[in-house]
Parts: C-alpha cells; sequence; structure tokens
C-alpha cells in the first residue's frame, strides 16, 4: 500500500448498517477474530507503536459510525474525536497451563462480546502465560465485519506485520483530523444534499428511464430476457430448493465453541494437481466428506448440506478495504464416496453458483432492508437457519512474518456465525494452512467427533494424492457401486468406533 490514508468510502452502504443493527443480537453479530500464536511475548511498547501506524493508515481503525437523527440522510464513518488506543489494545494473562485450548475458549467469550457500536469497531487482546509448545503468547485481533471483509482484514494484517523481527522505523502519517459530528448534525447536511442534488438526481432518473425504454423499443426481446434470467436467477439464489437443512444440525442456541487444524500448504496444493482441481476445490470437497463422516457416525443419513461460501467482487478501485462480495450457495453432497466424483459435482456447482446474474442480490436488496424495524429483521435472519455451513478460504501471507518483534507461528482465522450451525474459514500462513472452526454446540453436538471427521477427510485426500496411481481394466458399473458402498461402510464402522471411544472417554 502506498505511504497515505487508505481510500475508505465514508458512506455506511446498506450491507454495512445491517451487520452494524445485527450487532444488537447474539444470534446476529458478524465480528470476525484471528489468532497468532508468537515466539516470544511482544515488546507492548513496539506493539502499541504498530496499531498506531496501522490506525492512521487503516482509517477505518479511527473511525466510528454515526447515524443520522429521524432517518434523514445516511450514515456516515467519521474520525471518531475521542479516539483511545488503549481502549482498543490490551494484555491479558491466560490461565494456567495456557494451552492453545485456553487460547481458543479465550477468543470464544471475546468473539461473542458485543461491540461498542459508539467506537471504532476493533479490539486486540496480547494475552501472556503462553505456554503451548514455541508459542509463548497469543495475539486476538477482533474486527467488525461491517468495517471490512476478510480480503480487507489481510490488508491490515501486512500493515500490522513486519519482514524481521527488528522493529522497522516507519515514518507515522499525519493523524486523521477528527470530526465532531452527531445525528442532529448528519441529518441537517443529509437534507441540504439532497435538496442540492433533487433537480440533477430526477434529470439522471429520467435519462435513465428513456434509456431503458429506448433498450426495451430496440431491443425488446433481449431485454425480457436478461429480466427473466435476473428473476429466475434471485429464486435460485434466495430459495431453499430441493436441499434442505440436517436434521441433525436443526438445534441453536447461544453457546459457542472454537477449534483449529492445519495442513502444509504444499500438500493441499499437490492434492488439488492430482485431483486437476483447486484447493479451494479440496477445501470444499473435504468439508463435504467430513460432514459426511459426522452424520454417518451420528447415525444420520443425509444426501446434501446448503452451503454458502463468499465470492469476492473487488476490483482495483476498491482494494482498501471495506466490504465488497457476494455469496455463492451449493448443495453439499454427503452420499459421494469418490472423491474425484465429489470433487466434480462440487466444481460444477460453484461454477453454476459463480455465474448467477443475481449472484449480487443482496446487495441491491439491502437499501429495502435495512428500512426494516428490528422484529421483522430478526425474522428474516432466520432464514440464515436454512444454511447449515459457511466456508471461506482467504489467501493468507506466503513469507514469515513478525509484530512487536515476536515471530508469528501460527493465524488461525474465525468467522462469524449468524444464526447458522457452524462456520469454517481456512488462511495460508508462511506454508501452513490453518482453519478455523466457529459452531453452535447446540447444533453441532459433539465438536470434537466433528473436527476429527474433517481431519480424516483432509488427510485421506492428502494421502490419496500421494499414491501411485496404477493403469487397470475399467470395472463394471456394478462392482464400482460394490466397492463404494463397502468403503462407506467401512468408514461409517471406523468413525462409530471413534464415536464410542469418545464417549468412553467422556463418561
Amino acid at each position: 500500500m502506498t505511504e497515505n490514508h487508505s481510500q475508505f468510502n465514508d458512506k455506511v452502504d446498506a450491507l454495512e448498517l445491517l451487520m452494524l443493527r445485527g450487532e444488537a443480537s447474539a444470534k446476529t453479530r458478524s465480528a470476525m477474530l484471528s489468532i497468532a500464536l508468537l515466539d516470544e511475548v511482544p515488546n507492548f511498547a513496539a506493539l502499541r507503536d504498530t496499531f498506531e501506524y496501522a490506525s492512521r493508515q487503516f482509517i477505518r481503525l479511527r473511525q466510528h459510525v454515526v447515524l443520522p437523527a429521524l432517518g434523514l440522510g445516511s450514515a456516515r464513518w467519521v474520525i471518531d474525536p475521542d479516539f483511545n488506543l488503549d481502549f482498543h489494545l490490551r494484555r491479558i494473562s491466560a490461565p494456567s497451563p495456557g494451552r492453545l485450548r485456553d487460547i481458543l475458549d479465550i477468543a470464544s467469550h471475546i468473539l461473542q462480546s458485543p461491540m461498542d457500536t459508539q467506537r471504532p469497531l476493533w479490539e486486540v487482546f496480547l494475552i501472556e502465560g503462553i505456554n503451548d509448545g514455541n508459542a509463548k503468547a497469543a495475539l486476538i485481533i477482533k474486527m467488525h465485519h461491517a468495517v471490512s471483509d476478510g480480503m480487507g482484514g489481510l490488508l491490515l494484517l501486512k500493515l500490522l506485520f513486519n519482514s524481521s523481527r527488528e522493529q522497522i522505523n516507519r515514518e507515522l502519517l499525519p493523524q486523521p483530523i477528527p470530526e465532531d459530528v452527531n445525528s442532529l448534525t448528519l441529518s441537517r447536511r443529509g437534507l441540504n444534499r439532497a435538496l442540492g442534488d433533487a433537480l440533477p438526481a430526477i434529470n439522471r432518473l429520467i435519462r435513465s428511464g428513456t434509456a431503458h425504454t429506448k433498450d426495451l423499443l430496440q431491443h425488446p426481446t433481449e431485454y425480457i430476457e436478461n429480466l427473466r434470467q435476473q428473476f429466475e436467477s434471485a429464486q435460485r439464489i434466495l430459495s431453499n430448493g430441493d436441499c434442505h437443512p440436517s436434521p441433525l444440525l436443526m438445534r441453536r442456541s447461544l453457546d459457542r465453541q472454537l477449534d483449529v487444524l492445519e495442513y502444509p500448504l504444499d500438500d493441499l496444493k499437490h492434492c488439488a494437481k492430482h485431483f486437476n482441481a483447486s484447493v479451494n476445490d479440496i477445501y470444499i470437497a473435504a468439508i463435504a466428506g467430513g460432514l459426511q463422516r459426522y452424520h454417518n457416525a451420528l447415525d444420520c443419513e443425509h444426501e446434501a448440506l446448503p452451503l454458502a461460501m463468499p465470492v469476492s467482487l473487488r476490483r482495483a478501485n476498491n482494494a482498501n478495504g471495506g466490504n465488497h462480495f457476494a455469496a455463492a450457495r451449493i448443495n453439499l453432497p454427503l452420499t459421494e464416496c469418490d472423491p474425484k466424483r465429489r470433487i466434480a459435482q462440487i466444481q460444477h456447482q460453484v461454477s453454476s453458483a459463480i455465474a448467477e446474474p443475481a449472484i449480487n442480490i443482496m446487495n441491491h436488496i439491502a437499501p429495502l432492508l435495512v428500512h426494516l424495524p428490528t422484529i421483522a429483521l430478526n425474522e428474516l435472519g432466520d432464514l440464515a437457519s436454512h444454511l447449515d455451513v459457511q466456508a471461506s478460504n482467504v489467501p493468507g501471507l506466503r513469507e514469515t512474518a513478525y509484530i512487536g518483534g515476536s515471530k508469528i507461528l501460527k493465524l488461525y482465522p474465525f468467522g462469524p456465525l449468524p444464526g447458522i450451525p457452524l462456520m469454517l474459514v481456512m488462511m495460508s500462513h508462511d506454508g501452513a494452512c490453518y482453519l478455523g472452526s466457529h459452531c453452535d454446540t447446540a447444533a453441532v453436538a459433539n465438536p470434537e467427533l466433528l473436527m476429527r471427521c474433517l481431519n480424516d477427510e483432509f488427510n485421506e485426500l492428502i494421502d490419496a494424492s500421494k499414491t501411485p496411481t496404477r493403469r487397470a481394466k475399467t470395472p463394471r458399473k456394478s462392482t464400482v457401486k460394490a466397492a463404494t458402498q463397502r468403503k462407506a461402510v467401512a468408514r461409517t464402522k471406523a468413525t462409530k468406533l471413534d464415536t464410542a471411544t469418545v464417549k468412553g472417554t467422556q463418561a
């Protein structure tokens, strides 16, 4: 990034405003969080300088949202006149013995806690007293989704992290000028702006309507066909289709759990090459196989699960932050044991979902939804319960990174859980892929079993890509079907045995 203030739009768009309104309910909060394990306790003064520098360039770290009075005008991101870095950057001690599980439990409480929407929407916790392998400290970074999406969060990490342990002397940008703006002031500005823009807006509307009418008259068939495609695409995206949520994941609560997995990036790349797929295809296929194992272990037959995954809509002129994404939805297959066929099914579905004409529908209807009363928004939020999984894959940093003089050993990402059972996020860092799981423990009643099922599936896919392939005669379909069935039964028995072992251990 260049040495100047990041280019954010000061206007709060409708999707961001919807996410901010969701902060009022524990079921709809949408903060993101990352955990960095550090090889030593960083110098706190150097850590503070790092966030001071970043807050002057990634300007959202100094902005809060001001809502107009009486709904006159637009909500704005404003430089907080009461910005206090020490409120956002804190240090705490981990409970003994300071293992990874202790860090995850602390992070879970932090992620569930509401954010103060009168202040900039981020918090950082330095956790000392860690004794987990080579890790001696941890850094938890929490940021509201309204501030930025995952790709914008990655840009922030690039500002925070150094390429060497030695502290780099970076020239501070000028401190952003605070804006003492209240709701009444914002409404007055909005009303004046609306009056000044009224005639040009009407003129643009008339010209736009004339252009559409001209297009309709000159190319009626193409125009009507485009409208039909948009309408049908919106129906496919917003409807449940023929894929129903799993009965195993129906319950909802306020209890959450964070868990992690990790794999060498080269193994996943080799696996993707072996199956003629992308790393993201392997990621989604492993989720499908892991959830298939989980359902088999708990004697629940289900054909497919509804899964949503973000699709980046970023362009060169919005590369500095904000939210620029849409959601693609697929039906995650739970009955296909052959990895090649499962990956092919997922590839076909993902390609179709990304190509939907109305893929950006939520950004178009958000301006309508944002004016609904809270009770109506809560009802609409329950629509998310028709999704069983959200999965995000964020490209991370390739090189070794440091912060405050400490080396970042591992970097675990976690996403929000807006009324759904399971959120999975994968991020690569320094040659490894880190997978963060955020689940509702009423829906996912046995998180430990789920993580073991996911881990078994990832490892099986990786191992399959390392096994030399042999040329053989093409077997008959009946033989393939019988072999597939035998494999499914064997996997089910093995996972059930693991489940019984877990239950015995817990007892």
